[in-house]
């Protein structure tokens, strides 16, 4: 583990331990232990020749000691990502064959009764979202004193298909990279067999909790546009998002930023599609059909839009008037702004506008203008 030490004095104690008194998330008895660096190097075989009273050597005889030894300094296996074109194709475990000898000892190791590098590595504030899936935390980082969020699942992924599937988000967000208008990824790691992602802290989403009706036309098209030039970023990398909606949608300094990758999948649908909420799913998806994932981000950028207008919730099993391409008039707003409104949710996916297109549209020049003036 090193001497590695989170921002915090170490103190070392009579029995040469190092405890932390500063944490505030241990008691007065409890003692942050720095394991002393092990001899790694030594030989492993020492351990093999050790004899067990009552235990007769086979040929192939490996002790619990050294199977356990090579479990606790073996690393993870790297994953390949989906989601980056130039990813290897199969994933690398240079120590698979020794990995299944270790089955038994993983639970230990995954699970972990050492140290949390969630509560080691931040200052838990308060809870921010929740999902049917996970929770989102605003946390102190100790040692850089900067605030994130962190989302972790609510319930243990025992399953290596489980946790898999879990990783796709993350996958996603490190193969995207950053982009102003997209929430930033740090990182992500496993603990007690859930998966933690530290995450940019915005100020708040657009959900209908939040949301205002004091949006002004200009703030719409603004918010349109920021949407519409993140979405024109993940359709290039070939990936689409299948879940925009307001509470995915987030400001932070009065910037537009997309959140929430949880089911993002390739345009090529090399990857399962999972759609998200079925309030924002244009028809052609209630019905299977994925010929064009990338018009899906549009229509629900169109069915956000109008939700926040609307200032109201949709029901429950969405708006069907606009699934069949049928907007209402919406008073007090430009015929051109309803225009781009009622061809982005158009039941045909073919006629509705490409992100790089929305984000091309001479309106949004119109509305910088007026904002500037």
């Amino acid at each position: 583990m090193g001497n590695f030490v989170t921002g915090l004095e170490m103190i070392q104690d009579s029995d040469g331990i190092l405890v932390n008194p500063l944490s505030p998330t241990l008691s007065g008895s409890q003692q942050i232990v720095e394991l002393a660096s092990d001899n790694f190097d030594a030989d492993e075989g020492n351990l093999e020749k050790a004899i067990i009273p009552g235990v007769q050597k086979t040929k192939n005889y490996v002790s619990q000691s050294a199977v356990a030894l090579r479990c606790r300094v073996m690393p993870p296996p790297c994953i390949k990502n989906p989601y980056l074109k130039d990813a290897s194709e199969v994933d690398t475990d240079p120590f698979g064959n020794q990995r299944s000898k270790c089955a038994g000892f993983f639970p230990a190791i995954i699970g972990g009764d050492g140290l949390s590098r969630y509560h080691t590595d931040f200052h838990e504030i308060e809870q921010i979202g929740t999902g049917h899936f996970s929770r989102v935390f605003k946390v102190l980082k100790r040692i850089d004193g900067c605030l994130y969020a962190v989302k972790h699942s609510t319930r243990p992924l025992h399953q290596e298909t489980e946790r898999r599937k879990a990783l796709m988000e993350v996958q996603a967000l490190a193969a995207l990279g950053s982009h102003e208008n997209t929430v930033g990824y740090y990182s992500s790691w496993f603990e007690n067999e859930q998966l933690y992602i530290q995450m940019e802290l915005c100020d708040y989403s657009l959900s209908r909790k939040s949301s205002t009706q004091l949006f002004t036309e200009g703030e719409f098209l603004r918010a349109m546009h920021q949407m519409a030039k993140a979405l024109q970023f993940i359709h290039e990398k070939g990936i689409v998002h299948l879940d925009v909606k307001p509470d995915n949608v987030y400001v932070k300094n009065g910037v537009y930023k997309l959140g929430d990758f949880g089911c993002a999948t390739l345009l090529n649908k090399n990857l399962p599609v999972e759609e998200g909420d079925a309030r924002y799913m244009p028809q052609e998806i209630l019905n299977e059909n994925y010929d064009h994932l990338d018009k899906v981000d549009i229509f629900s950028l169109g069915v956000t839009i109008y939700e926040l207008i609307r200032g109201s919730p949709l029901p429950e099993s969405g708006p069907q008037f606009l699934r069949e391409g049928k907007l209402p008039l919406l008073a007090g707003y430009s015929l051109q702004f309803q225009n781009l409104l009622k061809v982005m949710v158009d039941h045909d996916p073919v006629r509705r506008p490409s992100a790089k297109e929305l984000v091309e549209n001479p309106i949004f020049d119109k509305a910088s203008k007026n904002t500037k003036a």
